[in-house]
């Protein structure tokens, strides 16, 4: 396994993350993010970023929105994305991220789903509660790439992840020659020795990678300008969000929320939510499907809604993006988001010539 010297750290956070008093812990990120966000913005915008999307599958109603969401439906759906970001890194190169780059079938394995298909059988679940929107091979593809691209893959959490066939391991070719794998260290070491509560959402043996083919993170790191990760624990111990600055705006990504009303919940259409948030005295709501630090959780949704900042589009909304973006859907009746922001796109995603010269 590596550590990253290459990478930056980003200024203020890592001091706020400090304090040990979660309500003083909670003002000083504020202030901290605000910090934080101005010097990234200040370096200048990320080369490209495309969002793909890849399969719109079901999840417990009851966990998306924490149980806020009044409806007889036991399941939302999501649409599970990815994003391709190209950035210039301090040596001057273009690097290629794939930042969720989920390999969906092999997901199935995670007990959750595994039995969930079980019990719905596999017509169901393929063609009434799943839609296939393309692999993370077609969508490469298409965007002219080629796995020798790809000098780096991440995921905001590590839930229903088997980075076995990107990076080999347990007999299997890896698919991407050259990419390492950046994980924040809480999670790596959470995933190699899970808790009973945790394991119906991870895919057995899912992490067994070479070692080699890891980079560790420790909090928040700079990737290059106009590209870097949060630390955001909370979903998960080792939770991470990925930040995009464009010449427009900033986006924040990662599954701490399922929908950008979350972290408006008072601008929030969905019954029950609204009236939630307000009998709570919460300005976000949180996924929860894992309750192992539900405070941090919070938190960590407050350093991306202030990292990220109003919508260029929809001003009254965070600029907030869901790696699962919670999906209209006839099963899922008043279970629709209020709104769905233009996903983050900017730029030219292309072959890179640290790619070339390894071909």
């Amino acid at each position: 396994m590596h550590t990253s010297p290459a990478f930056r750290p980003l200024p203020s956070l890592a001091g706020a993350r400090a304090e040990s008093v979660p309500g003083v812990k909670l003002q000083k990120l504020r202030r901290a993010a605000l910090d934080a966000r101005e010097a990234f913005v200040r370096e200048g915008p990320v080369a490209a970023i495309a969002t793909c999307d890849l399969i719109t599958f079901p999840y417990p109603a009851q966990f998306a929105f924490s149980g806020a969401a009044l409806s007889p439906a036991p399941y939302v759906m999501m649409t599970n994305r990815m994003q391709v970001v190209q950035f210039v890194d301090r040596e001057g190169e273009r690097r290629t991220l794939l930042f969720n780059p989920s390999d969906y079938e092999k997901g199935y394995a995670a007990p959750f789903y595994r039995a969930l298909r079980e019990r719905y059988g596999a017509f169901v679940s393929d063609k009434v509660m799943s839609s296939r929107h393309g692999s993370v091979q077609s969508h490469l593809a298409s965007l002219g790439l080629t796995p020798a691209d790809v000098d780096y893959i991440a995921f905001d959490h590590l839930h229903i992840q088997d980075l076995r066939g990107w990076l080999g391991g347990d007999g299997l070719p890896a698919y991407f020659p050259r990419a390492r794998l950046l994980v924040q260290r809480a999670e790596w070491e959470m995933v190699k020795d899970l808790h009973p509560m945790q394991t119906v959402w991870f895919v057995p043996g899912g992490a067994e990678v070479p070692h080699e083919r890891v980079v560790l993170l420790d909090g928040d790191v700079w990737l290059g300008q106009g590209a870097a990760i949060l630390s955001t624990p909370g979903h998960t111990h080792g939770n991470m969000s990925l930040a995009v600055a464009t010449s427009r705006e900033v986006f924040v990504v990662s599954e701490n929320g399922v929908a950008t009303e979350c972290y408006t919940p008072l601008l929030s259409a969905i019954p029950g939510v609204r009236r939630y948030a307000e009998h709570m005295g919460w300005e976000v709501v949180l996924n929860g499907n894992t309750r192992e630090d539900s405070l941090n959780q919070y938190s960590s949704m407050v350093v991306e809604k202030l990292f990220a900042g109003t919508s260029a589009v929809e001003g009254a909304f965070v600029n907030f993006h869901p790696s699962s973006q919670l999906t209209s859907h006839l099963m899922a009746p008043a279970l629709a988001p209020t709104i769905v922001l233009p996903a983050p796109n900017f730029g030219d995603v292309r072959p890179t010539p640290a790619a070339r010269r390894a071909a």
